[in-house]
């Protein structure tokens, strides 16, 4: 019997509907030379906030001005690539940097499926994503989701609160009535500070069990 408790299920895209992101960032590194300890500055930055005006363009604020729209994708591209290529013989291309950076993480057909049960089974569900750029949305979405939240269409981006209680108030549930699901703590944290049951996902052999249990549902 399902727990009513719980009335909607919101999950990331990026490394849980997908492979790890991680991963694809570590085979990137290995084809292009690219130091990932850049990477790791670049991200580790985008989530330390409090930021003085004068750095908005300033590496802390790089990945939070292309996902809030602040920052095109091709400036942000652009901005990457210089980053990134300190230190190598030869710069990175800026054209369809971030794509090729996340370009070998694939679907999670287990995690996907784990979604689409819940909603089969009444759960209502959505998607929050912080993207770089604001990409078409795939197809098999609207099949999927009540609710499509992206940072860079809104304005907003995890972990403000903001961007959390406006897919619960899409989807017309309380923010205690919904789990969360996201592979980066800094946005697990988000959830839970706006009232939502948040689960750090590593890997769908963890992350659906749990999901079972506070649904009371069979997700496999």
């Amino acid at each position: 019997m399902t727990d009513r408790t719980y009335r909607a299920l919101l999950v990331d895209y990026g490394g849980v509907l997908t492979t790890p992101v991680a991963e694809s960032f570590a085979i990137f590194c290995q084809e292009t030379g690219v130091n990932p300890e850049r990477i790791r500055a670049v991200l580790a930055s985008a989530y330390t906030g409090g930021l003085d005006e004068r750095e908005r363009w300033g590496l802390a604020d790089l990945v939070p001005a292309v996902e809030t729209g602040r920052m095109s994708l091709e400036d942000f591209n652009g901005a990457l690539a210089t980053v990134l290529s300190e230190g190598m013989a030869q710069p990175l291309e800026a054209l369809d940097l971030a794509s090729r950076m996340f370009g070998h993480a694939v679907r999670d057909d287990r995690m996907i499926r784990a979604v689409k049960g819940a909603q089969e089974h009444g759960i209502r569900t959505g998607l929050i994503s912080n993207t770089w750029g604001v990409p078409e949305p795939s197809p098999w979405y609207s099949e999927t989701f009540g609710t499509v939240v992206l940072s860079g269409r809104e304005g907003i981006r995890k972990p403000q609160a903001e961007i959390y209680l406006l897919a619960a108030k899409r989807l017309d549930v309380d923010p205690a009535a919904a789990v969360f699901v996201d592979d980066i703590p800094a946005n697990v944290d988000g959830a839970r500070a706006v009232g939502m049951t948040a689960i750090l996902h590593r890997h769908p052999d963890i992350t659906i069990p749990k999901l079972e249990e506070l649904f009371g549902l069979d997700l496999g």
